[in-house]
């Protein structure tokens, strides 16, 4: 009688610790925040992004345009861009801070810079460890006068 009682109470306490584990198991759904799309291609730039690599420029222009690039995005409070700030890299960002916007998605955005010239907006793209950025830009040759514009690019790492 004792061996019966003690098993059943020993069934019903593993009864209850495997109703408690599986209901805990439940699928935790994704929620819906209300977060625009700006707001998540936001959130995926906040942050610092250095150190350039896969550099491309046109013809003649040497990978040193980028110097030691470092960018700088903050979002405010609901996720949306804030501020934007460059650091070495005077020929691409002559103005060092700025505010930005942002439109796309991840795989394919593009940022419009206010406050910052010359170049004030560039396409990117953007993994959680990587930005692309690529732009248009016209340059001059200040030591022999020659002009053009071309395409260039460069990838950096989150920092």
């Amino acid at each position: 009688m004792r061996t019966q009682l003690i098993l059943r109470n020993n069934l019903f306490a593993l009864m209850a610790v495997c109703c408690l584990l599986l209901g805990g198991c439940e699928k935790d759904f994704v929620r819906d925040h209300g977060l625009d799309a700006d707001q998540l291609v936001a959130g995926r730039l906040d942050g610092t992004w250095g150190d350039p690599t896969s550099i491309v420029t046109p013809d003649d222009i040497p990978n040193e345009i980028f110097g030691g690039m470092r960018l700088v995005f903050t979002t405010d409070a609901d996720g949306y861009p804030a501020q934007f700030s460059a650091k070495d890299c005077p020929i691409v960002f002559g103005s060092e801070a700025g505010t930005w916007s942002v439109s796309g998605t991840p795989d394919s955005a593009k940022v419009v810079l206010s406050g910052v010239a010359p170049v004030d907006e560039f396409d990117i793209q953007v993994s959680s460890t990587s930005l692309t950025l690529s732009f248009y830009m016209g340059w001059e040759n200040t030591e022999t006068g020659e002009q053009g514009e071309g395409e260039f690019s460069a990838t950096l790492t989150r920092k």
